[in-house]
């Protein structure tokens, strides 16, 4: 027994001591685990450059800021850019001008021909995106008018224009600009001849169709003749503005149309196998209000008639008529939506349109896909 007790006594004390040995152990491990931080740890010079590289970092200049709301500015203005253009893949427009005024003939038909008329030339056409640079297009243009004759009568007319199916290439030059290049061939459907009293009559409705437009679309009024048309632009287009220019040449070959009859005691009437006509154009518009989106603008374009498709050949070399042509339109016009709105007017600055009175009501709806 006595030996048993004192075993007994010999572990217990064994275990308390390695218990001891074991919790003084896992002491340390855990102390170091989890070091006591002091006010002296660690380097104070380094803390503070850390501190100030941090100041540094957060503090910009008055150039940087600037810079930074200029870059914010230009990815909006962007975004509202690209997706003002999305819109615009498939378009289709009606177009109803109204001319009054005397249309310009060539030789001593003026003096017989140029009466007072009232004509309203209507258009339809559309176009579609075939991709972002690529688009083609169609225009057909159609005008009913009555012609004040000298015995106080009026001679009604209807003709048909020459439609024309229309392509356009644009270069992208910056997220504002681009530059479309443009091309088109016409139908030469034209109505209108010389040859008789009848054919000049339809004839001369289209050229007041012209004349009304201010000589800006010549391929689509010249009686029986292919009108080919090249040209070229820029445009840029920024918030609330738009700025645009473009020059454009169109040839008219003569495709059916017949010779005026001779007999003319002062003169002959030629008509050409090529006419030629150059039209140069500016414009700009700027939306003032943003809701409803209403917006004016101001289109100018400048005419030079190279070679008329009929000119008018003097025995004693009297002067011909100005083959220049300024004319101005202001317009005013909303965007609701897809559709687009416009009214405007034009009207000639010298020239002879101005001195034939010839101007024109023109209204405008676009609607976009």
């Amino acid at each position: 027994m006595r030996i048993s007790f004192g075993l007994a006594v010999i572990l217990v004390v064994f275990s308390l001591d390695a218990h001891s040995a074991l919790a003084a152990k896992g002491g340390k491990k855990a102390a170091r685990k989890e070091p006591v931080q002091t006010m002296d740890s660690g380097d104070p010079t380094e803390k503070e450059v850390s501190e100030k590289k941090v100041a540094a970092a957060k503090k910009k200049t008055d150039e940087e800021l600037e810079e930074e709301q200029k870059e914010r500015e230009l990815a909006l203005d962007t975004a509202q850019v690209k997706e003002a253009r999305a819109h615009e893949r498939v378009g289709l427009f009606g177009n109803v001008l109204i001319g009054f005024g005397k249309a310009p003939e060539p030789g001593p038909a003026a003096e017989k021909y140029t009466v007072k008329t009232t004509a309203a030339t209507f258009m339809v056409g559309g176009h579609y995106e075939l991709s972002s640079e690529f688009s083609i297009g169609l225009r057909i243009p159609f005008t009913v008018g009555s012609e004040r004759q000298t015995d106080g009568l009026n001679q009604n007319s209807a003709v048909l224009g020459a439609p024309e199916l229309m392509g356009e290439y644009r270069v992208t030059l910056s997220p504002f600009a681009r530059l479309p290049i443009f091309f088109g061939l016409g139908v030469p459907i034209a109505q209108g001849n010389y040859d008789t009293e009848t054919g000049r009559r339809s004839a001369r409705m289209n050229d007041f169709a012209d004349a009304a437009s201010g000589y800006r679309d010549p391929e689509l009024f010249a009686p029986r003749r292919l009108p080919i048309i090249v040209g070229v632009g820029i445009e840029y287009e920024r918030k609330a503005l738009n700025v645009h220019a473009a020059t454009k040449f169109v040839a008219g070959v003569k495709a059916g149309a017949k010779a005026w009859p001779k007999g003319d005691p002062v003169g002959d009437y030629d008509v050409k196998s090529v006419s030629f006509r150059n039209v140069t154009s500016a414009g700009v518009a700027y939306q003032f209000l943003e809701r409803p989106k209403l917006y004016g603008a101001l289109d100018s374009w400048f005419a030079t008639s190279a070679i008329n498709p009929v000119e008018f050949e003097s025995f004693d070399n009297a002067k011909k008529p100005t083959r220049f042509q300024v004319a101005f339109e202001p317009r005013v016009g909303a965007r609701l939506g897809n559709i687009s709105p416009s009214i405007g007017y034009i009207f000639p600055i010298g020239g002879r349109l101005a001195d034939s009175s010839v101007s024109g009501l023109e209204l405008h709806c676009d609607v976009a896909f």
